[in-house]
């Protein structure tokens, strides 16, 4: 298992590029921004009969029509709360550098700037995917 492709939804429709790549859809999609946008994609992108699975943590409320799940089948599912060990494990990844992050952040924001800079922008902003938090600032 592993990517083969890769979409930036900047510059393309990702779920008619998805549809290319997988004629009938994914069989499990992720969604893991929070963000409606996203949450629709989700759906848009899986197989009739397939599964949705729901990782992020949803800032705000959001509204979708059930009958695109009658359509289509999608079963949504969710995630419970990664446990510390397993968040430990992928700090420890990512500052050995095993895991290379720094491809999917769009930008880097201070603490102070969390909700304009960050909240509306992954809101509003399709090109935003993960905001980093510098809270190098916050220790001094």
């Amino acid at each position: 298992m592993g990517a083969t492709d890769v979409i930036n939804p900047a510059n393309e429709d990702a779920i008619k590029k998805i549809h290319e790549i997988v004629p009938n859809g994914v069989d499990v999609s992720f969604e893991v921004a929070g963000v409606q946008p996203t949450f629709e994609q989700a759906i848009d992108a899986t197989k009739a009969r397939g599964k949705m699975v729901i990782v992020s943590i949803f800032a705000h409320s959001i509204q979708f029509d059930p009958m695109q799940l009658m359509n289509s089948g999608v079963q949504i599912t969710t995630t419970i709360a990664y446990s510390m060990k397993t968040f430990q494990q992928t700090v420890d990844l990512v500052t050995s550098g095993q895991i290379n992050v720094k491809p999917v952040i769009t930008k880097h924001i201070d603490l102070d700037d969390i909700v304009e800079d960050g909240f509306e922008a992954l809101t509003s902003d399709k090109s935003q995917a993960k905001i980093l938090i510098d809270l190098e600032k916050e220790q001094a």
